[in-house]
């Protein structure tokens, strides 16, 4: 049965709750854009021994579930001294996990013009 009384009570504490997922959601975007376009440009570095490692470590990041590396950056990372904030956990997390993703888009996208504009750019 639903009890509109119970649902009042805690609609601010939904609302707060909704502030901070707005928040994480914004910080960990803004995170993910920045850190996956340096993923993708250093992923086409032509020295192998920069763009390798790179690649495995976005190959990595894609490979495992969001929500282990939310455990790991919360529960392991202590043991090596390195405490979070549970907010700075999530953005950091969701950050890292979607840099990984948008580093393919934007190697791919780069990767898609053509070497002829490549040269027009360069001439101007």
């Amino acid at each position: 049965m639903w009890d509109w009384d119970f649902t009042f009570q805690i609609l601010p504490d939904l609302l707060r709750a909704f502030l901070v997922t707005v928040q994480a959601t914004i910080l960990g975007m803004s995170l993910a854009l920045v850190l996956g376009l340096a993923w993708a440009i250093l992923r086409r570095a032509r020295q192998r021994i920069v763009s390798m490692p790179i690649y495995w470590m976005v190959e990595f990041i894609r490979s495992t579930p969001l929500l282990v590396q939310i455990y790991f950056l919360f529960f392991v990372f202590p043991d090596f001294g390195i405490r979070l904030s549970p907010l700075t956990t999530g953005v950091v997390a969701l950050g890292l996990h979607y840099s990984a993703y948008s580093a393919e888009v934007y190697r791919a996208g780069i990767e898609g013009v053509q070497k002829g504009q490549w040269e027009v750019l360069a001439a101007e």
